[in-house]
């Protein structure tokens, strides 16, 4: 009785497999909802195929209703042989093959597996199609103890698998020849190199999974080899991955397989109940009714062997309502046979041929299903093959017609050629003469284009001379107003009879003249030579005052000026309005000038600081007076013709000083001299009143 029971168990053991891959399905209801509706409202052949096929299987998922699903899936089947279409009619050939296997019907799966996989083994599909049904083919095989045919299919897709590299089905193949070689009496040893090499695949794929399942696998051939030790230590590798993976389903079934080691090996009896119970605890929490059964069974063998009857009895018992709240005709027969067997022991012959024959009938009875499923296949195999072969001779009559047509179209074809023929010359004509008509237009625009070019260089050109003559005017309207008041200072020395002074005057002013003339063709200067040109001027206005003025000029040795260029005569007009505007009409007894050079990192600031009497006053003196100088005008206009002439530019900003109680107490002019083109900036000036 425990041959048949061990049978029994392997078997249950191998379909957890699948159970695996559908114990989480996530809000299913809502899928299942949202599936139904994308198939009925498709509308494309194709697709419409595809989702009842996605539809079905959810449909598994969630409802277990086999007439249902089986009536979908059969209709999936009708649509694909009307569309005509060979990879969908396989795919719905293999739909209904796993709806079959779901619900353990092996013998009715194989052949529709089968049947899809030679529909396009020679086809050029899609090579993962290929894979996956002869992959379903080796799984309904072995589970039909059909192990010749199951290695068969499973060599096809490995041999396909290795073709393309693909390592998850080099695994999944690996694994059922592996799990179909264990079954085969003295072929058990090569099923290990089997595993090996689909947990070698997996481990590439970090799969943890599949590896899991490979663990499974091996840890099983070796409790059958009787070499138990070995066997735990692999389930202690499978009971490490189904903690990191939280996968309760797992772990449960790591502790059943525990069990099963310790009930195989029977010497420690008590640890094997141990392990089934922590299963049987796992499993109720997870619901899993059917695998309850099964552990509960598997507890009724322990406490069988530990010859302890009662216990027996009870597990068989609750095994067996179990069942048959399940209505599995399996668990029901191994159930009775092991309670007939415990009321034999207790001399209960009455109960224990009551129980025999309770199991006895539940056996007939699943043949006789097999029976009815066996029929029931070959009605729908029959019902298939009619409408196959209806639509080959649907098929025939097409090909006549087709016949027929594709002559019709031979003189069509030809008539296009030559239409077409006749096109392609009247293109190439017009292309010529469009070419042509472009070419005529390219080069009238490219003429104009190029008179354009050069209309914009002449301008260009005419510009740039342009702005060199308003910069040399400018300088000549600097240049008088500075000689008048050098010649009225030269006049008074004379006339003072101050010749000594005169001379001294003379000498530099003949320095200074000489300057402004040499840079009078330059646009720009070095800022080294502005500063000895305005020391000059300087020295110069110096002689119309007393011993009361005194000018300071910093800065002007250093070495990071030495580079640097600026417009000629810039700094004058603005000392000169210092002079003449502020310290001359100022009664302080001490008038100062300061100009001071500042280097700002790439920046020079210039600093002009005098102490006179400030804007104010001088726009009050300047209302009475009618004389404005043309000096600060020119200024600004040269400032705003170097900025945008040079990639450097010039800002200036004039600075009222007062004392503590708001009195003027001169003016400070700064210069900034950028070293790169900012953004335009509107240029500071004075007030003409100032001017």
């Amino acid at each position: 009785m425990r041959t048949s029971g061990k049978y029994f168990h392997r078997l249950q053991w191998q379909i957890c497999f699948f159970i695996l891959f559908f114990s989480f399905s996530g809000n299913a209801q809502s899928r299942l909802d949202s599936l139904q509706t994308v198939f009925q409202q498709e509308s494309n052949d194709s697709l419409k195929i595809i989702y009842e096929l996605q539809y079905v299987r959810e449909l598994h998922r969630k409802d277990h209703d086999a007439d249902k699903e089986y009536a979908i899936a059969q209709d999936a089947i009708k649509r694909a042989l009307n569309y005509g279409d060979t990879l969908l009619y396989a795919r719905s050939l293999d739909n209904l093959g796993l709806l079959y296997r779901y619900h353990q019907d092996y013998s009715e799966a194989m052949p529709l597996h089968i049947k899809a996989f030679n529909l396009v083994k020679n086809k050029k599909s899609d090579p993962v199609h290929k894979m996956i049904f002869a992959n379903n083919a080796g799984v309904a095989g072995r589970y039909n103890q059909k192990y010749d045919s199951a290695i068969t299919f499973y060599m096809h897709a490995l041999r396909i698998a290795e073709r393309e590299n693909d390592l998850k089905n080099i695994a999944i193949s690996s694994n059922g020849i592996g799990n179909a070689l264990g079954n085969i009496p003295g072929r058990e040893d090569e099923a290990l190199g089997y595993f090996e090499r689909s947990l070698e695949a997996e481990e590439a794929r970090d799969n943890s999974l599949g590896v899991a399942m490979n663990y499974l696998s091996i840890s099983d051939y070796y409790i059958d080899k009787e070499q138990y030790r070995t066997a735990r230590q692999y389930l202690d590798e499978l009971h490490k991955i189904n903690q990191e993976r939280e996968d309760l389903y797992g772990l449960a079934i790591t502790y059943e397989f525990y069990g099963k080691s310790y009930l195989e090996e029977g010497r420690n009896l008590a640890k094997a109940a141990s392990y089934f119970q922590d299963a049987l605890g796992r499993f109720r929490t997870l619901g899993d009714k059917h695998r309850q059964a099964q552990i509960l069974m598997s507890i009724g063998d322990v406490f069988l062997e530990q010859n302890d009857l009662a216990q027996a009895a009870g597990s068989y018992q609750n095994s067996l309502a179990l069942a048959r709240e399940l209505d599995q005709h399996g668990l029901i027969m191994a159930n009775s046979f092991g309670l007939s067997n415990i009321s034999e022991k207790r001399n209960q012959h009455e109960q224990a041929l009551e129980y025999y024959k309770q199991g006895k009938a539940y056996e007939d009875s699943i043949k006789l299903s097999e029976q009815n499923v066996e029929i029931a296949a070959l009605i729908r195999k029959y019902d298939i093959e009619k409408k196959e072969n209806q639509i080959q001779l649907l098929e025939k009559d097409k090909a006549l017609q087709q016949t027929l047509l594709d002559n019709q179209e031979q003189k069509l074809e030809r008539r296009r050629i030559f239409m077409m023929l006749m096109g392609i010359g009247l293109l190439f004509i017009l292309t010529i003469i469009f070419l042509q008509y472009r070419n005529a237009r390219t080069k009238k625009k490219t003429n104009e284009r190029i008179l354009k070019e050069e209309k914009a260089k002449l301008k260009a050109i005419y510009e740039r001379n342009l702005a060199r003559a308003e910069i040399l005017v400018t300088r000549l309207r600097i240049n008088p107003h500075f000689l008048f008041n050098s010649l009225n200072a030269i006049t008074y020395l004379i006339q003072s009879e101050q010749n000594a002074k005169a001379m001294k005057y003379l000498v530099v002013f003949s320095r200074y003249t000489r300057m402004v003339l040499e840079t009078s063709q330059q646009h720009v200067v070095p800022l080294t030579e502005e500063l000895k040109l305005t020391r000059y001027y300087l020295a110069l206005e110096e002689n119309r005052f007393e011993k009361d003025f005194k000018y300071e000029i910093r800065g002007d040795d250093s070495p990071t000026i030495e580079n640097v260029l600026i417009p000629p005569l810039l700094l004058q007009p603005f000392i000169e309005n210092a002079i003449w505007h502020g310290l001359l009409p100022s009664k302080r007894d001490e008038k100062i000038v300061l100009l001071e050079v500042i280097s700002e990192g790439e920046d020079i600031r210039i600093i002009i600081d005098d102490n006179g009497i400030g804007r104010k006053k001088t726009n009050s003196r300047s209302s009475k007076d009618a004389h404005k100088s043309m000096g600060m005008k020119i200024i600004r206009e040269r400032i705003e013709l170097y900025n945008k002439s040079y990639p450097d530019t010039i800002e200036y900003e004039i600075i009222d000083k007062v004392n503590p109680e708001g009195e003027p107490e001169g003016t400070r002019i700064v210069f900034v001299l950028k070293q790169e083109k900012l953004k335009q900036k509107p240029v500071h000036s004075f007030s003409d009143n100032y001017e």
